[in-house]
């Protein structure tokens, strides 16, 4: 006999459907194409239960794929750094993951490409702490251990980060393989340059 479905199981299914079918669109077609009776017609559900789940609509449904997308990004990344090897090795590894991201399929449409354009900066900043985080406790380290000499820790945390997503986006815009390896040389120079020798 088949176990009946809590209320608070039911929604939560809903909701990871609802997730999975939108992220399916906004990397296929992009946020500005999908409309809200396309992620629901598959599922069978109503868009009332979609705004019970999303009281925002289409746009909280993008922020909440949003959310887990950076969640994502940043465990792939921290599973590219390879414990054991020295921090420099590390920091480099993670900058270079970070910037492949831009090209996986999915990621390349809603991460890099949309998100900038929908969400607002506060959100993504908010989305990006974690992994932004580690990133600066990595930095703090290795200018404390006298690896990389900056003018100031905090400040290079910030230099670095947003030169890995304005690369990661230009990266992003054209399916020209080149153009991820050309970043990545671009990170590693900049790095190179800051290194205490």
């Amino acid at each position: 006999m088949a176990t009946k479905l809590t209320k608070a199981e039911q929604t939560r299914r809903t909701r990871r459907a609802i997730l999975d079918r939108a992220r399916q669109l906004f990397a296929s077609q992009g946020y500005a194409a999908t409309g809200t009776e396309e992620i629901i017609q598959e599922l069978g559900i109503t868009r009332g239960a979609l705004y019970h789940q999303f009281k925002g609509g289409k746009q909280a449904v993008f922020e909440a794929v949003v959310e887990e997308a950076y969640s994502e990004m940043t465990t792939h990344i921290t599973s590219q750094i390879h414990m054991g090897e020295a921090d420099w090795e590390q920091l480099v590894q993670a900058a270079l993951a970070c910037l492949e991201l831009a090209q996986q399929s999915d990621l390349r449409q809603i991460v890099f490409i949309d998100a900038p354009a929908v969400l607002a900066v506060e959100t993504l900043v908010q989305f990006d702490q974690y992994g932004f985080g580690l990133l600066q406790e990595a930095i703090q380290r290795m200018v404390k251990q006298g690896q990389l000499d900056v003018v100031d820790a905090e400040g290079f945390s910030h230099v670095l980060n947003g030169a890995l997503n304005e690369l990661a986006a230009w990266v992003a815009q054209s399916p020209d393989s080149t153009r991820l390896q050309t970043a990545q040389d671009l990170v590693k120079d900049l790095l190179e340059k800051h290194r205490a020798m």
